[in-house]
Protein backbone atom coordinates (compact mmCIF):
# COMPACT_ATOMS: atom_id res chain seq x y z
CA UNK A 1 0.00 0.00 0.00
CA UNK A 2 2.66 2.80 0.74
CA UNK A 3 4.65 1.42 -2.58
CA UNK A 4 1.05 2.41 -4.32
CA UNK A 5 0.82 5.37 -2.88
CA UNK A 6 4.48 6.61 -3.25
CA UNK A 7 4.50 5.59 -7.12
CA UNK A 8 1.59 7.62 -7.49
CA UNK A 9 2.45 10.50 -5.01
CA UNK A 10 2.01 12.90 -7.89
CA UNK A 11 -1.61 12.26 -8.38
CA UNK A 12 -2.11 12.64 -4.30
CA UNK A 13 -4.36 15.30 -3.05
CA UNK A 14 -3.95 17.37 0.67
CA UNK A 15 -6.35 14.92 1.97
CA UNK A 16 -4.98 11.71 1.02
CA UNK A 17 -1.57 13.45 2.00
CA UNK A 18 -2.12 13.88 5.50
CA UNK A 19 -4.03 10.94 6.06
CA UNK A 20 -1.56 8.52 4.52
CA UNK A 21 0.91 10.34 6.63
CA UNK A 22 -0.89 10.27 9.91
CA UNK A 23 -1.26 6.71 9.58
CA UNK A 24 2.22 5.99 8.24
CA UNK A 25 3.31 7.50 11.60
CA UNK A 26 0.92 5.51 13.51
CA UNK A 27 1.71 1.96 11.51
CA UNK A 28 5.42 2.80 12.16
CA UNK A 29 4.79 3.22 16.07
CA UNK A 30 2.22 0.28 16.30
CA UNK A 31 4.47 -2.29 14.92
CA UNK A 32 7.77 -0.70 16.91
CA UNK A 33 5.83 -0.91 19.97
CA UNK A 34 3.74 -4.24 19.15
CA UNK A 35 0.34 -2.85 20.03
CA UNK A 36 -0.55 -3.08 16.17
CA UNK A 37 -0.47 -7.11 15.75
CA UNK A 38 -3.52 -7.23 18.62
CA UNK A 39 -6.00 -5.26 16.18
CA UNK A 40 -7.59 -5.76 13.30
CA UNK A 41 -6.61 -2.22 11.22
CA UNK A 42 -3.91 -3.72 8.82
CA UNK A 43 -6.68 -6.56 7.58
CA UNK A 44 -9.07 -3.38 7.42
CA UNK A 45 -6.65 -1.34 4.82
CA UNK A 46 -5.76 -4.39 2.82
CA UNK A 47 -9.27 -5.62 2.61
CA UNK A 48 -10.48 -1.93 1.56
CA UNK A 49 -7.92 -1.30 -0.61
CA UNK A 50 -8.38 -5.11 -2.80
CA UNK A 51 -12.21 -3.60 -2.76
CA UNK A 52 -11.27 0.10 -4.21
CA UNK A 53 -9.25 -2.05 -6.76
CA UNK A 54 -12.03 -4.10 -7.89
CA UNK A 55 -14.76 -1.74 -7.71
CA UNK A 56 -12.31 0.49 -10.17
CA UNK A 57 -11.61 -2.83 -12.48
CA UNK A 58 -15.60 -2.65 -12.79
CA UNK A 59 -15.95 1.49 -12.89
CA UNK A 60 -13.21 0.90 -15.81
CA UNK A 61 -15.26 -2.28 -17.67
CA UNK A 62 -18.47 -0.52 -17.53
CA UNK A 63 -16.85 3.06 -18.87
CA UNK A 64 -15.91 1.01 -22.02
CA UNK A 65 -19.57 -0.65 -23.12
CA UNK A 66 -21.42 0.33 -25.50
CA UNK A 67 -24.93 -0.62 -24.26
CA UNK A 68 -23.82 1.32 -20.74
CA UNK A 69 -22.82 4.31 -22.76
CA UNK A 70 -26.31 4.03 -24.87
CA UNK A 71 -28.44 3.48 -21.43
CA UNK A 72 -27.62 6.88 -20.16
CA UNK A 73 -27.72 8.79 -23.65
CA UNK A 74 -31.35 7.30 -23.84
CA UNK A 75 -32.08 8.27 -19.88
CA UNK A 76 -30.57 12.34 -20.83
CA UNK A 77 -32.82 12.38 -24.11
CA UNK A 78 -36.26 11.70 -22.15
CA UNK A 79 -38.85 14.70 -23.04
CA UNK A 80 -39.16 17.49 -20.15
CA UNK A 81 -41.72 16.38 -17.00
CA UNK A 82 -40.47 13.03 -17.21
CA UNK A 83 -36.88 13.22 -17.81
CA UNK A 84 -35.94 14.31 -14.18
CA UNK A 85 -37.17 10.76 -12.87
CA UNK A 86 -35.33 9.11 -15.63
CA UNK A 87 -32.02 10.88 -14.57
CA UNK A 88 -32.54 10.44 -10.61
CA UNK A 89 -33.20 6.71 -11.41
CA UNK A 90 -30.84 5.97 -14.55
CA UNK A 91 -27.66 7.83 -12.08
CA UNK A 92 -28.91 5.55 -9.47
CA UNK A 93 -28.57 2.43 -11.49
CA UNK A 94 -25.47 3.71 -12.84
CA UNK A 95 -24.11 4.67 -10.05
CA UNK A 96 -24.12 0.88 -8.72
CA UNK A 97 -21.74 0.10 -11.75
CA UNK A 98 -19.83 3.26 -11.84
CA UNK A 99 -19.76 5.02 -8.77
CA UNK A 100 -19.19 8.52 -9.21
CA UNK A 101 -18.13 7.72 -13.12
CA UNK A 102 -22.24 8.04 -13.15
CA UNK A 103 -22.17 11.67 -12.05
CA UNK A 104 -19.44 12.04 -14.69
CA UNK A 105 -21.21 10.13 -17.59
CA UNK A 106 -24.17 11.35 -16.74
CA UNK A 107 -23.73 15.22 -16.78
CA UNK A 108 -21.12 15.19 -20.12
CA UNK A 109 -24.33 14.00 -21.78
CA UNK A 110 -26.83 16.35 -19.90
CA UNK A 111 -24.55 19.08 -20.63
CA UNK A 112 -24.10 18.57 -24.36
CA UNK A 113 -28.08 20.26 -24.73
CA UNK A 114 -27.03 22.58 -21.66
CA UNK A 115 -28.55 25.93 -23.95
CA UNK A 116 -31.66 23.78 -24.51
CA UNK A 117 -31.75 22.99 -20.91
CA UNK A 118 -30.85 26.65 -19.82
CA UNK A 119 -33.67 27.94 -21.77
CA UNK A 120 -36.25 25.44 -20.21
CA UNK A 121 -34.87 26.59 -16.57
CA UNK A 122 -34.04 22.83 -16.15
CA UNK A 123 -30.43 22.78 -15.49
CA UNK A 124 -30.42 22.66 -11.96
CA UNK A 125 -33.40 20.73 -11.30
CA UNK A 126 -31.58 18.20 -13.34
CA UNK A 127 -28.58 18.47 -11.60
CA UNK A 128 -29.59 18.01 -8.43
CA UNK A 129 -31.96 14.91 -9.69
CA UNK A 130 -28.11 13.09 -10.60
CA UNK A 131 -27.53 14.21 -7.09
CA UNK A 132 -30.48 12.64 -5.57
CA UNK A 133 -30.27 9.53 -7.23
CA UNK A 134 -26.61 9.35 -6.48
CA UNK A 135 -27.04 9.75 -2.88
CA UNK A 136 -29.71 7.30 -2.26
CA UNK A 137 -27.26 4.68 -3.58
CA UNK A 138 -25.43 4.64 -0.59
CA UNK A 139 -28.57 3.96 1.48
CA UNK A 140 -29.09 0.78 0.95
CA UNK A 141 -26.40 -0.82 -2.61
CA UNK A 142 -24.52 -3.61 -0.92
CA UNK A 143 -21.46 -2.52 -3.23
CA UNK A 144 -21.40 1.16 -1.67
CA UNK A 145 -18.43 1.90 0.40
CA UNK A 146 -20.87 3.08 3.12
CA UNK A 147 -21.65 -0.29 2.95
CA UNK A 148 -18.33 -2.00 3.10
CA UNK A 149 -17.17 0.39 5.84
CA UNK A 150 -19.85 0.02 8.42
CA UNK A 151 -20.36 -3.33 8.09
CA UNK A 152 -16.58 -3.90 8.49
CA UNK A 153 -16.43 -1.57 11.47
CA UNK A 154 -19.65 -3.40 13.39
CA UNK A 155 -19.58 -6.70 11.73
CA UNK A 156 -22.39 -7.91 14.85
CA UNK A 157 -24.85 -6.05 12.38
CA UNK A 158 -26.05 -8.50 9.14
CA UNK A 159 -26.78 -6.69 6.00
CA UNK A 160 -30.34 -8.04 5.76
CA UNK A 161 -30.81 -6.39 9.06
CA UNK A 162 -30.55 -3.00 7.54
CA UNK A 163 -32.00 -3.55 4.01
CA UNK A 164 -35.32 -3.05 3.57
CA UNK A 165 -34.90 0.07 5.96
CA UNK A 166 -31.78 1.25 3.57
CA UNK A 167 -34.37 0.81 0.77
CA UNK A 168 -37.11 2.55 2.46
CA UNK A 169 -34.70 5.30 2.95
CA UNK A 170 -33.86 5.47 -0.19
CA UNK A 171 -37.41 5.58 -2.15
CA UNK A 172 -38.62 8.33 0.61
CA UNK A 173 -35.73 10.39 -0.11
CA UNK A 174 -35.89 10.45 -4.03
CA UNK A 175 -39.38 10.97 -3.84
CA UNK A 176 -39.43 14.12 -1.36
CA UNK A 177 -36.24 15.39 -3.77
CA UNK A 178 -39.35 14.70 -7.04
CA UNK A 179 -41.90 16.95 -4.74
CA UNK A 180 -39.16 20.16 -3.76
CA UNK A 181 -38.36 19.74 -7.85
CA UNK A 182 -39.67 22.21 -10.52
CA UNK A 183 -40.32 18.86 -12.27
CA UNK A 184 -43.18 17.84 -10.00
CA UNK A 185 -45.72 20.49 -11.91
CA UNK A 186 -44.89 19.10 -15.27
CA UNK A 187 -47.08 16.70 -16.70
CA UNK A 188 -45.17 14.33 -18.65
CA UNK A 189 -46.64 12.76 -22.16
CA UNK A 190 -46.41 9.30 -21.58
CA UNK A 191 -46.01 8.01 -24.93
CA UNK A 192 -43.19 10.37 -25.55
CA UNK A 193 -41.75 9.57 -22.26
CA UNK A 194 -41.19 5.98 -22.75
CA UNK A 195 -38.42 4.89 -24.86
CA UNK A 196 -38.96 2.48 -27.73
CA UNK A 197 -38.87 -1.08 -27.51
CA UNK A 198 -35.38 -1.63 -28.41
CA UNK A 199 -34.19 1.08 -26.27
CA UNK A 200 -36.24 -0.40 -23.14
CA UNK A 201 -34.26 -3.83 -24.01
CA UNK A 202 -30.57 -1.60 -23.72
CA UNK A 203 -32.40 -0.65 -20.20
CA UNK A 204 -33.42 -3.97 -19.14
CA UNK A 205 -29.64 -5.63 -20.39
CA UNK A 206 -28.16 -2.72 -17.99
CA UNK A 207 -30.52 -3.14 -14.58
CA UNK A 208 -29.92 -7.14 -15.44
CA UNK A 209 -26.36 -7.06 -14.84
CA UNK A 210 -26.93 -4.68 -11.64
CA UNK A 211 -29.42 -7.36 -10.32
CA UNK A 212 -26.90 -10.65 -11.63
CA UNK A 213 -24.35 -8.66 -9.57
CA UNK A 214 -26.02 -8.19 -6.41
CA UNK A 215 -27.66 -11.66 -6.84
CA UNK A 216 -24.00 -13.14 -6.73
CA UNK A 217 -23.30 -11.45 -3.54
CA UNK A 218 -26.33 -12.27 -1.56
CA UNK A 219 -25.70 -15.49 -2.76
CA UNK A 220 -22.09 -15.87 -1.60
CA UNK A 221 -23.31 -14.94 1.71
CA UNK A 222 -26.20 -17.21 1.88
CA UNK A 223 -24.35 -19.90 0.57
CA UNK A 224 -21.05 -19.80 1.37
CA UNK A 225 -21.81 -18.29 4.75
CA UNK A 226 -19.25 -15.45 4.05
CA UNK A 227 -20.02 -12.01 5.55
CA UNK A 228 -21.39 -9.49 3.28
CA UNK A 229 -18.30 -7.80 2.78
CA UNK A 230 -16.21 -10.43 1.81
CA UNK A 231 -18.73 -11.73 -0.79
CA UNK A 232 -19.22 -8.42 -2.00
CA UNK A 233 -15.54 -7.92 -2.09
CA UNK A 234 -15.41 -11.32 -4.34
CA UNK A 235 -18.67 -10.63 -6.52
CA UNK A 236 -16.87 -7.50 -7.51
CA UNK A 237 -13.58 -9.00 -8.23
CA UNK A 238 -15.15 -12.25 -10.14
CA UNK A 239 -17.63 -9.80 -12.23
CA UNK A 240 -14.90 -7.04 -13.29
CA UNK A 241 -12.20 -9.96 -14.09
CA UNK A 242 -14.92 -11.95 -16.58
CA UNK A 243 -15.99 -8.47 -17.48
CA UNK A 244 -12.48 -7.60 -18.54
CA UNK A 245 -11.46 -11.05 -20.25
CA UNK A 246 -14.76 -10.47 -22.33
CA UNK A 247 -13.89 -7.40 -23.44
CA UNK A 248 -9.76 -8.26 -23.77
CA UNK A 249 -11.14 -10.87 -26.04
CA UNK A 250 -13.45 -8.40 -28.56
CA UNK A 251 -10.39 -6.32 -28.40
CA UNK A 252 -11.45 -3.39 -26.65
CA UNK A 253 -9.91 -4.13 -22.89
CA UNK A 254 -6.03 -3.79 -21.96
CA UNK A 255 -3.55 -6.50 -20.49
CA UNK A 256 -4.01 -6.97 -17.05
CA UNK A 257 -1.15 -5.35 -15.61
CA UNK A 258 -2.20 -2.24 -17.55
CA UNK A 259 -5.17 -1.76 -16.26
CA UNK A 260 -4.45 -2.41 -12.74
CA UNK A 261 -1.76 0.56 -13.17
CA UNK A 262 -4.88 2.62 -14.32
CA UNK A 263 -6.92 1.67 -11.77
CA UNK A 264 -4.30 2.46 -9.14
CA UNK A 265 -3.02 5.39 -10.75
CA UNK A 266 -6.57 6.98 -11.18
CA UNK A 267 -8.34 5.60 -7.31
CA UNK A 268 -4.90 6.57 -5.39
CA UNK A 269 -6.52 9.47 -3.36
CA UNK A 270 -9.88 7.14 -3.07
CA UNK A 271 -7.46 3.85 -1.86
CA UNK A 272 -5.69 5.83 0.88
CA UNK A 273 -8.32 7.88 2.11
CA UNK A 274 -10.36 4.79 2.14
CA UNK A 275 -8.07 2.72 3.73
CA UNK A 276 -6.40 4.99 5.92
CA UNK A 277 -9.95 5.93 7.66
CA UNK A 278 -10.44 2.20 8.01
CA UNK A 279 -7.44 2.08 10.00
CA UNK A 280 -7.75 4.79 11.98
CA UNK A 281 -11.17 3.43 12.48
CA UNK A 282 -9.83 -0.09 13.90
CA UNK A 283 -7.03 1.70 16.18
CA UNK A 284 -9.36 4.14 18.02
CA UNK A 285 -11.54 1.25 18.40
CA UNK A 286 -9.22 -0.69 19.78
CA UNK A 287 -7.87 1.95 22.33
CA UNK A 288 -10.93 2.24 23.40
CA UNK A 289 -11.64 -1.19 24.16
CA UNK A 290 -8.18 -1.56 25.57
CA UNK A 291 -9.60 1.03 28.86
CA UNK A 292 -11.37 -2.51 29.86
CA UNK A 293 -14.13 -1.32 31.29
CA UNK A 294 -12.81 1.59 32.44
CA UNK A 295 -15.13 3.57 29.86
CA UNK A 296 -18.60 3.20 30.83
CA UNK A 297 -21.54 2.97 28.12
CA UNK A 298 -23.66 6.00 27.92
CA UNK A 299 -27.08 5.86 29.76
CA UNK A 300 -29.60 4.60 27.81
CA UNK A 301 -31.23 7.80 28.13
CA UNK A 302 -28.70 9.45 26.02
CA UNK A 303 -28.44 6.66 23.98
CA UNK A 304 -30.86 7.32 20.77
CA UNK A 305 -30.05 10.98 20.77
CA UNK A 306 -26.10 9.97 20.70
CA UNK A 307 -27.43 7.80 17.64
CA UNK A 308 -29.91 10.02 16.17
CA UNK A 309 -27.41 12.59 15.42
CA UNK A 310 -24.67 10.93 13.70
CA UNK A 311 -26.28 11.98 10.16
CA UNK A 312 -26.48 15.11 11.20
CA UNK A 313 -22.45 14.96 12.12
CA UNK A 314 -21.49 13.34 9.50
CA UNK A 315 -23.02 16.10 7.19
CA UNK A 316 -21.93 18.86 9.56
CA UNK A 317 -18.66 17.29 8.88
CA UNK A 318 -19.23 17.18 4.96
CA UNK A 319 -19.52 20.55 5.46
CA UNK A 320 -15.89 21.51 6.65
CA UNK A 321 -14.97 18.98 3.78
CA UNK A 322 -14.38 16.13 5.79
CA UNK A 323 -15.33 13.18 3.33
CA UNK A 324 -17.75 10.77 5.03
CA UNK A 325 -15.40 7.86 4.74
CA UNK A 326 -13.24 9.81 7.53
CA UNK A 327 -15.99 10.88 9.80
CA UNK A 328 -17.95 7.52 9.53
CA UNK A 329 -14.92 5.43 10.12
CA UNK A 330 -14.24 7.57 13.83
CA UNK A 331 -17.55 7.93 14.39
CA UNK A 332 -17.91 4.21 14.35
CA UNK A 333 -15.17 3.42 15.70
CA UNK A 334 -15.44 5.40 18.50
CA UNK A 335 -18.93 4.45 19.10
CA UNK A 336 -18.59 0.68 18.53
CA UNK A 337 -17.28 -0.19 22.09
CA UNK A 338 -19.68 1.90 23.95
CA UNK A 339 -23.36 1.13 22.21
CA UNK A 340 -24.85 -2.12 22.98
CA UNK A 341 -25.52 -4.72 20.79
CA UNK A 342 -28.72 -4.60 20.09
CA UNK A 343 -28.78 -1.04 19.11
CA UNK A 344 -25.97 -1.45 17.34
CA UNK A 345 -27.61 -2.38 14.26
CA UNK A 346 -29.73 1.11 14.40
CA UNK A 347 -25.97 2.99 14.76
CA UNK A 348 -25.08 1.00 11.56
CA UNK A 349 -28.56 2.70 9.82
CA UNK A 350 -27.86 5.87 11.14
CA UNK A 351 -24.20 6.22 9.02
CA UNK A 352 -25.24 4.35 5.95
CA UNK A 353 -28.17 6.54 5.62
CA UNK A 354 -25.83 9.81 7.15
CA UNK A 355 -23.54 8.96 4.20
CA UNK A 356 -26.13 8.81 1.53
CA UNK A 357 -27.41 12.37 2.94
CA UNK A 358 -23.93 13.66 3.30
CA UNK A 359 -23.60 12.82 -0.47
CA UNK A 360 -25.50 15.46 -1.62
CA UNK A 361 -25.64 17.78 1.17
CA UNK A 362 -21.81 18.60 1.22
CA UNK A 363 -20.14 21.13 -1.77
CA UNK A 364 -16.64 18.78 -1.12
CA UNK A 365 -18.27 15.52 -1.85
CA UNK A 366 -16.91 13.86 -5.34
CA UNK A 367 -19.89 13.61 -7.05
CA UNK A 368 -20.71 17.22 -6.19
CA UNK A 369 -18.07 18.60 -6.95
CA UNK A 370 -18.22 16.74 -10.82
CA UNK A 371 -21.29 16.89 -11.71
CA UNK A 372 -21.61 20.73 -10.53
CA UNK A 373 -18.04 21.17 -12.72
CA UNK A 374 -19.50 19.57 -15.99
CA UNK A 375 -23.15 21.27 -15.59
CA UNK A 376 -21.31 25.27 -15.15
CA UNK A 377 -22.71 25.60 -11.92
CA UNK A 378 -21.61 26.26 -8.08
CA UNK A 379 -21.16 23.80 -5.76
CA UNK A 380 -21.88 25.72 -2.95
CA UNK A 381 -24.95 27.74 -3.66
CA UNK A 382 -26.44 24.57 -5.55
CA UNK A 383 -26.43 22.55 -2.34
CA UNK A 384 -26.89 25.21 0.14
CA UNK A 385 -29.84 26.61 -2.08
CA UNK A 386 -31.19 23.43 -3.65
CA UNK A 387 -31.07 20.86 -1.51
CA UNK A 388 -31.46 22.18 1.99
CA UNK A 389 -35.05 21.57 2.67
CA UNK A 390 -34.62 17.97 1.65
CA UNK A 391 -31.26 17.29 3.71
CA UNK A 392 -33.24 18.94 6.55
CA UNK A 393 -36.33 16.63 6.47
CA UNK A 394 -34.13 13.50 5.91
CA UNK A 395 -32.02 14.29 8.72
CA UNK A 396 -34.99 15.29 10.64
CA UNK A 397 -36.64 11.96 9.97
CA UNK A 398 -33.70 9.57 10.17
CA UNK A 399 -32.91 11.02 13.25
CA UNK A 400 -36.49 10.46 14.91
CA UNK A 401 -36.85 7.12 13.49
CA UNK A 402 -33.10 5.82 14.84
CA UNK A 403 -33.86 7.42 18.11
CA UNK A 404 -37.43 5.53 18.69
CA UNK A 405 -35.90 2.47 17.35
CA UNK A 406 -32.79 2.72 19.69
CA UNK A 407 -35.17 3.31 22.62
CA UNK A 408 -37.13 0.46 21.98
CA UNK A 409 -34.30 -2.25 21.09
CA UNK A 410 -32.76 -0.81 24.60
CA UNK A 411 -36.13 -1.48 26.64
CA UNK A 412 -36.66 -4.80 24.78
Amino acid sequence: MIALAVLNRHQLNRPARIIGSIVTVLFLWGWIAGWLAASDAMSRVIFLGAFLIALGMLSRSASRAPDIRRAASIVASRPRGARYLFVTFGTHIFAIFLNFGAASLMATLLAQSRDTLMRQNAVEDLTLAMLRGFAAMPMWSPLALSTIITLSILPEVDYFQILPFGIGAGVLYVAAGYFFSKSAAAQPDLARALPSLPEQMILVRVVLRVVFLVAVAFGLNQLAELSMPASVLLGVLAFSLSWWALQTWIGTAPKLHHELAVTAETGVNEIVIVSGAGFLGAVIANAIASFDGALSAPPDLFLPAIIALVPAGMVCAGLWAINPIVSASIVLGVLHPLVPEPALVWLALAAIIGWGITAASSPFTANVLITSRIMGLEAGPLVRSGNIKLTCLALLLVGLFCAVATFISLQG
